[in-house]
């Protein structure tokens, strides 16, 4: 109990942010936003990051942390120090995530996922629209895409590399430029 006590004491003087929840040693960025649609209104993403403060790199083209992105747009808490990732949508389904530890990389894994649900692909589409309009257009996605092996790197308006052309397209981006981003 002791050391528990002086475990959250050292991580508040650290400056933990208010909105971090630690229970027994898990720590938990709570969702910003929840839909009253279904019994659990949040999404869940479990992660093997154990740093909340990764969750505050700034999401590509934008002014947001990734963290805000999940949070607020996507309706998902975040547990952090899980056994694996792994994305649990509001009907309790669970889909696995990449093996990273990017906070960006695992945040648009999970993004993907959402934007082939019901209620997350008008999650996807507002968020879109709010900060990637001319440069994204979900109607244009196809989550069958068969995409080229060929590495003929582009860097999407969106901030984000992809493979090729073929994989900038099928993720509904309309403009790009020959390399990787910077």
């Amino acid at each position: 109990m002791k050391l528990k006590l002086l475990s959250i004491l050292f991580l508040f003087s650290c400056g933990v942010n208010n909105d971090v929840l630690i229970n027994d040693f898990d720590i938990e960025l709570p969702a910003l936003r929840t839909n009253d649609n279904f019994n659990q209104g949040y999404r869940v993403l479990k992660t093997t990051i154990s740093d909340p403060y990764m969750f505050e790199y700034t999401f590509p083209e934008t002014d947001l942390s990734v963290g805000t992105v999940l949070r607020y747009y996507f309706y998902t808490g975040i547990d952090l120090s899980s056994s694996k990732n792994e994305l649990i949508s509001m009907d309790n389904t669970a889909f696995d995530m990449p093996s990273t530890v990017d906070p960006i990389e695992l945040t648009r894994a999970a993004i993907y996922e959402i934007r082939k649900m019901g209620f997350g692909s008008e999650e996807y589409r507002d968020f879109v629209n709010k900060f990637f309009s001319g440069c994204i257009n979900p109607d244009k996605i196809s989550n069958d895409c068969v995409i080229p092996t060929i590495y003929e790197p582009v860097c999407g308006c969106d901030g984000f590399t992809y493979s090729n052309r073929v994989e900038a397209e099928c993720n509904g981006v309309v403009r790009y430029k020959e390399g990787i981003c910077n």
